[in-house]
């Protein structure tokens, strides 16, 4: 298995306020998050920021999991810290007053692997019956589209694209989805909204499963796919490769770019 993650601030933003880690800890269990603030000029970047570094943390000094609950019940109690932690500071610095952020993720022990989602930020998978993605967004456009008030052509320039119905640090009560998938994909992509929000999910699709790159080339051609469409937003990826190539491009411990 081969991992590879890097973000870019745009061609439109100054500040990037998405963050990102990917990581083994000590049983050999492998986490891939991805963290899209929220709150602008009250500090997206900082709410981001500290999501990371909080799961992070608790990820490295995890235990050794045994069953599907305890996974479960270790990414609850992981995300409601960072929960806490961000919405702590906001009420603690006026200019950090409402920030907030989307966390999406992977969590990968022992030949299982889990994902977990707060926000519009999305894990896709390709599996061998097709590119997939895995999670929903917590959106008022997702809502829309759910309850048929609006086509998928209206939402891509709808008024309330960007508008969350969730995220981490802005309110005490949130909601975390947790799914276990099936470990039989080929690739797991996790990326913030800067990519597919822009970027066609057949383009996407073409990029991750291209026979011609290597993972970090995929992970670069992502990120310049959104920029070439604007770069109107912050962009961040992360892949997962879990196919038999014979490319060595990456070892364990180089993560990140």
């Amino acid at each position: 298995m081969k991992v590879w993650g890097s973000t870019d601030v745009g061609k439109r933003r100054e500040i990037n306020e998405d963050d990102y880690f990917v990581a083994y800890n000590r049983h050999k269990d492998l986490m891939a998050v991805v963290c899209d603030g929220i709150g602008g000029s009250l500090a997206g970047e900082v709410a981001s920021s500290t999501a990371i570094q909080s799961i992070y943390s608790l990820f490295l000094e995890a235990p050794e999991f045994e069953n599907d609950s305890q996974v479960n019940m270790w990414l609850q109690t992981a995300l409601n810290t960072a929960n806490d932690t961000i919405f702590s500071k906001s009420m603690n610095n006026i200019y950090e007053k409402g920030m907030g952020t989307t966390c999406v993720g992977v969590l990968i022990t022992k030949g299982k692997a889990y994902m977990f989602n707060v926000g519009d930020s999305r894990v896709y998978a390709k599996y061998e019956d097709g590119f997939i993605q895995m999670t929903e967004d917590h959106s008022v456009i997702n809502k829309l589209l759910k309850e048929g008030k609006i086509t998928e052509e209206e939402a891509k320039t709808h008024v309330q694209k960007n508008t969350l119905t969730n995220a981490l640090g802005v309110w005490r009560i949130f909601r975390i989805d947790i799914d276990k998938i099936e470990f039989t994909f080929d690739y797991i992509l996790i990326c913030s909204d800067g990519l597919h929000g822009y970027v066609e999910k057949d383009s996407i699709e073409e990029i991750v499963t291209s026979s011609t790159l290597n993972i970090k080339e995929k992970v670069t051609s992502l990120i310049s796919a959104a920029n070439d469409a604007g770069g109107y937003d912050n962009c961040t990826v992360i892949l997962i490769d879990n196919t038999k190539s014979e490319d060595s491009f990456l070892e364990e411990g180089e993560l990140n770019d």
